[in-house]
């Protein structure tokens, strides 16, 4: 099954069971979001586009900070989320159905901020798709992006003398697999790719981007916080509680802050 198919089926049960901040930037669950990290500076009067943008959050969000949005993303229903998401809000985001491999809707150079949080992971091809965000990004642009860290991607949860542990076993298999995303009345099945933090960083730097930071966020104290606070997280799910143990102890995201030359 394909990301696109998967996504639509999925996509009405996902929005359901998550939180997603549309009062911020967020870069992965239960972790600092942009008004923290501060990745992308001021966007007011930028022309930013979010690449397997969803439903649509992080695109409203930024629309509401000044920026002229645009969201891509390969499913159709979870583009309808995110253009009815945008009416609800009264914001005018443009939201486009394609491949984040193949983004011939776009010009060249007609953005300055190309952003992504936990899509590229999806790709079969992300080499292509950062060749795509460095063609439509302006000359010192930003890109800037977030993966599921290939810790937490490869490994899996162990229990050892009552303690809860992430063993990996190969972090250099990069093997396709599938898995099965199950909510309480659907499910489908994805294709994963586990993928080296090389394999990220080099690709970057041979289309050209300058990497200006990589960050491995450490994730909220969930069990320190009030309800309150934990309103506040930008992307939170109730399985977050019980991963928790795991999450504190290794990096989730991973997140690229590059840039287009200005020559």
């Amino acid at each position: 099954m394909s990301a696109k198919e998967g996504w639509n089926i999925i996509s009405e049960a996902y929005q359901d069971s998550v939180r997603i901040s549309l009062e911020d930037v967020h870069y992965g669950p239960i972790s600092p979001g942009e008004k923290e990290l501060k990745l992308l500076g001021n966007v007011v009067g930028k022309d930013i586009l979010e690449i397997g943008c969803g439903g649509g959050q992080n695109a409203i969000v930024l629309t509401k900070w000044g920026a002229k949005s645009v969201g891509l993303d390969v499913s159709e229903e979870q583009i309808k989320h995110a253009k009815r998401l945008a009416r609800e809000h009264k914001v005018k985001v443009l939201f486009y159905v394609g491949n984040m491999e193949d983004m011939n809707m776009f010009d060249d150079e007609s953005f300055d901020i190309v952003l992504s949080s936990c899509a590229i992971g999806y790709s079969e091809a992300p080499a292509q798709t950062f060749n795509e965000s460095f063609r439509v990004l302006r000359k010192g642009g930003l890109f800037v992006f977030c993966v599921v860290h290939p810790i937490a991607n490869r490994g899996r949860a162990l229990t050892y003398s009552g303690r809860k542990l992430w063993g990996i076993g190969n972090y250099f298999d990069r093997r396709k697999r599938t898995w099965t995303w199950k909510f309480d009345k659907v499910s489908a099945k994805f294709n994963g790719y586990h993928r080296t933090l090389q394999d990220y960083f080099n690709p970057l730097a041979s289309t050209g981007f300058v990497v200006e930071k990589i960050l491995e966020p450490e994730p909220y104290p969930l069990k320190k916080m009030t309800e309150e606070e934990k309103q506040k997280i930008p992307y939170y799910w109730e399985g977050s509680e019980k991963e928790y143990d795991i999450w504190r102890r290794i990096p989730y995201a991973l997140v690229f802050k590059a840039k287009k030359p200005m020559k």
